[in-house]
């Protein structure tokens, strides 16, 4: 049985740490994942390396080919608009849900990490943003208590995190996820879900809007 969980936990942790690393850029879209590489690179035996694989195809990050293996999904513009598209539909109904629920400690909750992101922007912290904007939202969701929409909401959005710190941000874009964050948080603490979603919709299409903006230029300059 302790074998059974020191397993398991094993191939979380190395699923935890490829994660990280798609999030951080440092495994890019359509990418080869080579068990090989990745035992060495994480310090661990073949197995769960093969089985964290398979677990993030579930989450349909990777693509198992037979002939091929391994290999991180890539990133198209219309996988960036599905993906952004879907998103606003989640994120809208999981604000109204927070916006119904909240307390006034949930809600300082949320002015705190909101404030982390402004703080590790003010820093120039391009990996800090990434964690504090991703924890600011899943808290959100955490609040709606909708775990089916939550989760479905994460499927593959690390491939576009990924993209973004690949691409980068336009010139007003930082500025306005600030703004945007802080109206967000607003609405909620307010209890008005109308305006959350609102604003959830607007700061994903924006983010949408932005990002494939980022790439056309990218594309067109190369």
């Amino acid at each position: 049985m302790n074998q059974m969980v020191q397993h398991e936990t094993m191939t979380a942790r190395v699923e935890r740490a490829i994660r990280r690393d798609i999030v951080a850029g440092l495994i890019a879209p359509g990418e080869r994942l080579r068990v090989a590489d990745l035992s060495a690179r994480y310090g661990v035996s073949h197995i769960p390396v093969r089985e964290a694989l398979r677990q993030l195809e579930g989450d349909r990050l990777v693509v198992i080919d037979p002939h091929k293996g391994a290999i991180l999904r890539g990133v198209t513009p219309k996988f960036v608009r599905d993906m952004h598209d879907t998103r606003a539909a989640l994120e809208t109904l999981l604000v109204r849900n927070a916006a119904e629920r909240i307390t006034p400690a949930g809600a300082d909750e949320l002015d705190r990490l909101a404030e982390a992101y402004e703080q590790a922007a003010a820093g120039g912290q391009a990996v800090a943003m990434v964690e504090a904007n991703l924890t600011l939202h899943r808290r959100i969701a955490v609040l709606a208590d909708n775990p089916v929409a939550a989760d479905i909401m994460e499927q593959g959005w690390e491939l576009v995190v990924s993209i973004r710190q690949r691409y980068g941000f336009g010139p007003s874009r930082i500025a306005a996820i600030i703004e945007q964050h802080r109206r967000l948080v607003d609405a909620i603490r307010s209890g008005d879900a109308v305006l959350a979603s609102s604003v959830a919709l607007e700061h994903c299409l924006d983010a949408r809007d932005d990002l494939l903006a980022r790439m056309e230029e990218a594309a067109s300059s190369a």
